[in-house]
């Protein structure tokens, strides 16, 4: 009997939703939501917190409280962003006399980046953001760290694809304790999504990103508070920041195994070299990659030629997404095996079991053709 599967991240109490069978997962490009919720941003103002990587931690990744390190400085402010750095040395260079001394106006610009870093929720940073222009110029590092760090929720945990037919007790060790393996058996039973969050403790991921829900909350605001249009299209670019940049493509990117030290080159498994988009790859990437081997259930499923696919040699693993120049920078790759080939070999075997030993280029021309159909409709 065919099963139904979903990603899971035990410890969040998260998961993707029903993503369909296993071939679907592998072929239709159903599990292409994997990839946002691993690839680690990457922009001008990360800072690398004792000499970590995004995605490590000090204990070789064995810390059941791992935590990514992904952090922004304050002071860095983009390029896009300097006449607000100017707003903040003019404030720092100049005597303010019009307000009383004690004003927390007159406090130094580095007291104002404190207080704003001890307020806890987004909204409320955005909030006093909003109090004068000088406050906006100050506490958009702030919105932007919030955002950054809202990117890659799942690096560094502990994820597995379970089926419908999956028994949580006979999960690889260490992966569940005794309340979250009787989650997720009741988690596997939840078809309908529209209940989802009533009948287990799980989460469905997803949904507007971070900048998008401030970008909304801005806008409730302005309707009573009204600032005029140049100001308006100012704190709506704010709040946007341009994601791609984050995840450049003139990088190459890697999927990296946290628990193992193992890693996977993009420019391996990608079908074509064209279909690569820095961590995004069309038709097959990452997320297959992943599909093929954090797939764990007690009843055998069978796709090509890959019996052993619903036992994943990764299930209950940590994973992240990061260009392959942090490796190199960092460790000199010594500590470290690319298993691409290996990987490679094992989808061979599955999806040419399944399509034939031509998969690759079946796969490419049927995605072609629905590009070029979908570009005539357009037209």
């Amino acid at each position: 009997m065919v099963q139904h599967w979903q990603v899971i991240a035990p410890a969040r109490k998260e998961t993707t939703g029903v993503l369909g069978n296993l071939r679907d997962a592998l072929l239709t490009g159903s599990a292409a939501g994997l990839v946002p919720l691993l690839a680690v941003p990457l922009n001008a103002h990360r800072e690398q917190i004792d000499g970590l990587l995004p995605g490590e931690n000090a204990e070789d990744n064995q810390d059941d409280d791992f935590e990514c390190t992904k952090r922004t400085h304050h002071n860095e402010l983009s390029q896009n962003h300097s006449s607000k750095a100017a707003r903040i040395e003019h404030h720092n260079a100049t005597e303010i006399s019009l307000t009383s001394p004690n004003s927390l106006f007159n406090f130094p610009s580095e007291i104002h980046h404190r207080i704003f870093s001890f307020l806890d929720g987004v909204e409320d940073v955005l909030r006093f953001s909003l109090t004068n222009r000088y406050f906006w110029a100050v506490g958009l590092s702030h919105i932007e760290e919030h955002i950054i760090n809202s990117l890659a929720p799942w690096a560094g945990e502990k994820i597995i694809c379970v089926g419908d037919k999956s028994d949580p007790h006979d999960f690889p060790p260490d992966l569940l304790s005794v309340t979250e393996a009787e989650e997720v058996k009741q988690l596997n039973k939840v078809y309908d999504l529209k209940s989802f969050s009533i009948r287990n403790t799980y989460k469905k991921i997803g949904g507007p990103a971070l900048s998008q829900r401030l970008q909304r909350w801005f806008l409730d605001y302005e309707a009573s508070h009204y600032m005029g249009p140049a100001n308006r299209a100012e704190i709506m670019m704010g709040l946007k920041p341009e994601i791609l940049e984050f995840y450049p493509r003139n990088q190459r990117w890697i999927l990296r195994n946290l628990t193992t030290r193992e890693y996977v080159r993009g420019e391996v498994i990608a079908l074509k070299e064209e279909f690569i988009h820095g961590p995004q790859i069309e038709v097959f990437g990452f997320a297959e990659v992943l599909i093929s081997r954090i797939s764990w259930s007690t009843e055998p499923e069978m796709i090509g030629g890959g019996d052993h696919i619903t036992r994943g040699k990764w299930a209950g693993h940590r994973f992240d997404i990061t260009p392959l120049v942090w490796l190199q920078e960092k460790h000199g790759k010594e500590t470290w095996r690319d298993v691409s080939n290996e990987i490679l070999r094992e989808i061979d075997l599955i999806l040419g079991g399944q399509l034939g030993d031509d998969w690759r280029d079946q796969m490419a021309r049927s995605y072609r053709n629905h590009a070029n159909q979908a570009l005539v409709e357009y037209s």
